[in-house]
């Protein structure tokens, strides 16, 4: 009985052996016998043996597009027999129409027929009786029939259907003009139409083109490809699993003309749009500014069919005894129902150096219109600003002391030795009166003794002249390599020092402290700071304001110190 069983196995395994050792047999096949453009088809390799090697389906590239590809094997054992079959299922796209090769595939040294098919053109298909529309057709619309040079473009693309499809995606936007800038008008949009009383899906996408050669501008096709149920009323199932027959359409190109700019216009002043506008806002109310202190200007260039980063950059005119400093620009891009939107803001920072009326000069930006195909200039008026007061966070200088002290009432009342000061009765109230004298002078000794101490702290903490100096000079190298930041830095540890009594946390605190010149500078400096852009912040008028400053403290402080002249010389 065992024997009669490992004769059994060993007949199985040499069966099993005689077929796997022979070459496998390969036979290719189509999924239908007709077949169009933009449709997709799938090719099926089914060998009923094992073969050399995996498949090699590079070839298939040549003149189709491989969108999938999925393998599967069968296995039975009937009667006896055993088959084994192996499934190879390529999804093809072919990329012209006419006749066509599917050329012979190798299974490493096993090959599959080469096949010869039909592709057929949509266009030259015959109809249904009855059907006077296509399921799935594209519509390219283009908003003019001629344009200007780096000037907006609007082209409409719309997608129609009415038949079921899953997965829908485009191929992108592509023009002639490789320069050409293309940008999307928002998201596709999807809504109902008729059409010859037919309802159709319709997908739409929008672009604003800017062609930056003249001539004539291509819009190439776009291709749109979905998947579309095999039976009108497809399944949820099918829905779900993005089963079914991919297609693709493809739409027509269309042209129009680019025009040159014309020769009487400048480079410079070429701005393409269709409307360009200026307009500008203030922090505060230009009348009455302060000296010294900062003003916020902000323009905003305003333009429709143009993108922000061309529209031009604003010279500032420079005006004597206004200080102005420009922040970085900023931009933005909006999409609407008329295409490209954009806008510029410039904020300026701008500081009077004295009282008085300014005039900032008129602003004039030349750009040309595409709707009316003539130059036009969009204007600011010049503007009238006036400045008054001193500058903000100034001491006053405190006035010299008088030779001539004058005695005030509460001298007066306490002056207990003026001769004016009788004693008309005696008792308690000589001595009362002296006792109020001592007391009063102990009070005037504490209090004296309390002040020079606090002063001998503070003297203490002060750094000695030479670290002040270092600290000085600190501030002026920074000045003149017009480091912005760093000159900060050193006017607060120079200040620190300067000044140990204070809480010096900010610029603005330096300025309680400094000369009005001095602490005009300073907010100027603090302008810049707040700016996004400090590499246009000069710092001459400041180091020359801050030597000026330490050269007046040096003379106070010298007179000060000067000991009074005697009253009698000899």
């Amino acid at each position: 009985m065992r024997s009669q069983i490992k004769l059994l196995l060993v007949s199985i395994f040499l069966l099993l052996f005689l077929n796997t050792a022979q070459a496998a047999n390969i036979v290719a096949s189509l999924d239908r016998s007709e077949i169009f453009l933009d449709e997709s088809f799938r090719v099926s390799f089914e060998a009923d043996g094992a073969v050399d090697d995996d498949p090699n389906f590079s070839p298939l590239s040549k003149d189709f597009d491989i969108l999938n590809q999925s393998q599967s094997t069968n296995m039975s054992f009937v009667n006896g027999q055993y088959s084994r079959k192996a499934i190879w299922s390529v999804e093809l796209m072919a990329k012209s129409a006419g006749a066509q090769t599917i050329p012979s595939i190798a299974f490493g040294k096993d090959q599959s027929p080469a096949l010869r098919i039909q592709i057929k053109d949509p266009a030259t298909a015959k109809k249904p009786s009855g059907s006077n529309d296509q399921d799935v057709f594209i519509q390219v619309e283009i908003d003019q029939d001629k344009a200007w040079v780096q000037s907006q473009v609007i082209v409409n693309v719309r997608l129609f259907s009415r038949i079921s499809m899953n997965n829908l995606r485009s191929s992108e936007a592509i023009t002639s003009d490789p320069d050409a800038i293309i940008k999307p008008l928002g998201n596709p949009t999807s809504y109902e139409a008729f059409r010859n009383g037919v309802r159709y899906a319709v997908y739409e996408t929008r672009y604003a083109i800017f062609p930056q050669h003249s001539g004539t501008l291509e819009f190439k096709p776009m291709i749109f490809e979905g998947l579309v149920s095999r039976s009108r009323s497809q399944s949820l199932f099918d829905q779900l699993m993005n089963t079914g027959e991919r297609k693709r359409v493809r739409s027509n190109s269309v042209r129009i003309e680019v025009q040159a700019k014309p020769d009487n216009i400048k480079q410079s002043d070429w701005l393409p749009a269709s409307n360009i506008s200026l307009t500008e806002d203030w922090s505060e109310d230009v009348t009455a500014l302060k000296n010294g202190e900062p003003v916020t200007r902000t323009i905003t260039i305003n333009a429709d069919g143009m993108m922000a980063e061309n529209l031009p950059d604003l010279n500032m005119a420079d005006i004597k005894e206004l200080k102005q400093y420009p922040d970085k620009a900023v931009i933005e891009n909006r999409a609407t129902d008329k295409g490209i939107s954009s806008s510029k803001q410039i904020k300026v920072a701008l500081i009077p150096t004295r009282s008085g009326g300014f005039k900032l000069p008129a602003i004039s930006i030349p750009w040309w219109n595409t709707e009316t195909s003539q130059q036009e200039v969009a204007r600011l008026p010049e503007k009238l600003i006036r400045a008054r007061g001193e500058a903000a966070n100034t001491t006053p200088i405190a006035p010299e002391p008088t030779t001539t002290p004058v005695a005030t009432e509460k001298d007066e009342a306490v002056d207990l030795a003026s001769p004016t000061v009788q004693i008309e009765q005696a008792g308690y109230w000589p001595w009362l009166s002296l006792a109020l004298g001592a007391g009063w002078l102990i009070t005037l000794i504490a209090l004296f003794r309390k002040k020079t101490v606090a002063a001998d702290a503070v003297i203490k903490t002060r750094p000695d002249h030479s670290s002040l100096r270092a600290l000085e000079k600190a501030v002026h190298q920074h000045t003149s390599n017009n480091d912005a930041g760093q000159t900060k830095d050193a006017l607060l540890n120079w200040a620190r020092a300067r000044w140990p009594e204070h809480a010096i946390n900010s610029l603005v605190d330096i300025g309680k402290n400094a000369s009005a010149q001095l602490t005009t500078e300073i907010n100027a400096l603090n302008a810049a700071l707040y700016g996004s852009n400090t590499s246009q912040w000069q710092g001459h008028t400041l180091s020359d304001a801050f030597k000026t400053f330490l050269e007046q403290k040096a003379v106070s402080q010298k007179n000060e110190n000067k000991p009074l002249e005697p009253l009698y010389k000899a």
